[in-house]
């Protein structure tokens, strides 16, 4: 029997956590007259230096996009993430291209989406082996963020011009080789991460899945992001993340589905 209260407590301690006060000087990004983030002052400022199709004005970062379509945006986008990376606002580089905007006003390079503040989504699979135990994953030594921790089976960004599902069925072929049968998952709640880190502020939806894998199946990571899966009991996991095994996003996505499952209200609308 799990301790309701104990998920409670968790829940608002991490829920806490994935949002907390953001800093008091991080610039609005304005495209196509939508907020679309936050950048930190110094790449807000960066950007109205180097390119004249952006204005900084009142505390506030606007492309200046009053003719331009979602390609031309976009390509505006491009140029400036690369500017932004040779200049050290962006560390890495994934030629990945998610959405800017719900609709999506533009695509931008994923690296280049912390530093500006953009909202990304992502999915994340609960991948059960029964009732009382659930299929987790460790993260590889040499992952940029996180490395060694633990996480969900499955999870990762929604590209552009994905679907969720098309995200999570990919995901799960890349970080499991399981083919995931829909008839047999169920699409829980969703919550926000919004916090400063390191890159500027990670700000991102992660909608959260379930599902009960067949007896026997066979797990292996197949893109060399995953260096082991285990399969643990709810009490074991539960104790881990109170550890600070988990990576936060894991655990909150855990937590989701076992408040869910148990009828348990958690904190400050935490899910939704």
């Amino acid at each position: 029997m799990i301790d309701t209260a104990r998920l409670q407590q968790l829940a608002a301690r991490l829920g806490g956590a994935a949002r907390p006060s953001l800093p008091a000087d991080l610039v609005p990004l304005i495209i196509a007259d939508t907020h679309v983030g936050d950048a930190q002052a110094e790449a807000a400022e960066f950007i109205a230096a180097q390119f004249d199709q952006f204005t900084l004005r009142d505390g506030t970062l606007t492309m200046n996009d009053a003719a331009a379509n979602g390609a031309a945006r976009s390509g505006l986008l491009a140029d400036v993430s690369r500017s932004l990376h040779a200049s050290g606002f962006v560390r890495g580089w994934r030629n990945e291209l998610l959405s800017v905007g719900k609709p999506a006003v533009a695509m931008i390079e994923r690296a280049a989406c912390r530093a500006l503040g953009i909202t990304t989504e992502a999915v994340h699979l609960n991948a059960y082996a029964d009732s009382s135990s659930l299929f987790v994953a460790r993260r590889a030594a040499h992952k940029q963020i996180d490395p060694g921790q633990w996480d969900n089976l499955v999870g990762g960004m929604v590209p552009a011009g994905e679907s969720l599902q098309q995200a999570l069925s990919r995901e799960a072929v890349e970080e499991a080789g399981l083919q995931i049968d829909f008839a047999n998952v169920q699409q829980g709640r969703s919550f926000q991460m919004r916090r400063a880190i390191p890159e500027g502020v990670q700000s991102e939806i992660i909608h959260v899945f379930d599902t009960t894998l067949p007896t026997g199946v066979a797990l292996s990571n197949q893109d060399g992001e995953v260096d082991a899966i285990e399969c643990r009991s709810i009490e074991q996991i539960i104790s881990a993340i109170e550890h600070g095994e988990f990576t936060l996003e894991a655990a909150l996505v855990v937590l989701e589905s076992l408040t869910r499952r148990s009828g348990v209200e958690a904190p400050d609308a935490l899910f939704r």
